[in-house]
């Protein structure tokens, strides 16, 4: 399964990543309009699913909070790299974001040096 909550939904990207019978669930991006790999969804059997939160009932809540809690239990998610920065950085971290230096990477800025 590939989460994207990127809101860019690059699917073709997304389903290079899956196995047989994977599945991208997309959380974000409602004005993306992404291309539709037709041949990388149907010839491995794989779906592309949309998730809006606030559509959910508590049931379906629970279930995903238990499958997150067992998934990270057995180190099978891996969040994304993060660069911790100072106040005093803010300005190295927007040229790093400028030259693409953080690609799949997300920056925070503390308020102490």
């Amino acid at each position: 399964m590939y989460l994207d909550t990127s809101g860019h939904n690059d699917l073709a990207a997304a389903l290079d990543l899956l196995a047989l019978r994977g599945r991208v669930v997309v959380l974000a991006g409602a004005a993306s309009r992404p291309v539709l790999p037709a041949a990388a969804l149907y010839m491995h059997d794989r779906t592309v699913t949309g998730f809006v939160i606030s559509h959910a009932t508590t049931t379906e809540l629970a279930e995903a909070a238990a499958a997150t809690n067992r998934l990270l239990a057995a180190g099978k998610l891996r969040p994304r790299a993060t660069v911790v920065l100072p106040l005093s950085a803010t300005a190295e971290a927007h040229a790093m974001l400028e030259r693409g230096d953080l690609h799949g990477r997300r920056v925070v800025i503390t308020p102490g040096d």
